[in-house]
């Protein structure tokens, strides 16, 4: 559980969402949204969904077998380059 409550916590600090604007929104208690948040309660699914639905995030629920494949792969970090950079290393490739 603390795992999804870090997750859902890193959500809410990079959107700046304030406990109380999720509150109103989502028709949860804040003393709820602090709870999960701060690993310290066991929510129910529906609670867990609200929030996730709040942030920006889906709550899936996957076969064993997939979950730990997926756990199993790192992700790659692909550099995604401009046109401005792909011609700008490619003239400095050519010097």
């Amino acid at each position: 559980m603390s795992e999804l409550s870090s997750i859902l916590r890193q959500a809410k600090d990079r959107l700046a969402l304030p406990i109380i604007a999720m509150s109103r929104a989502s028709g949860l208690t804040a003393v709820t949204i602090r709870g999960v948040l701060s690993g310290k309660s066991d929510p129910r699914l529906s609670t867990l969904m609200t929030m996730a639905d709040q942030l920006g995030l889906e709550l899936m629920l996957l076969p064993k077998a997939v979950a730990s494949s997926i756990a199993a792969k790192a992700p790659a970090e692909e550099e995604v380059q401009s046109l401005v950079a792909a011609a700008l290393a490619q003239q400095t490739e050519r010097k």
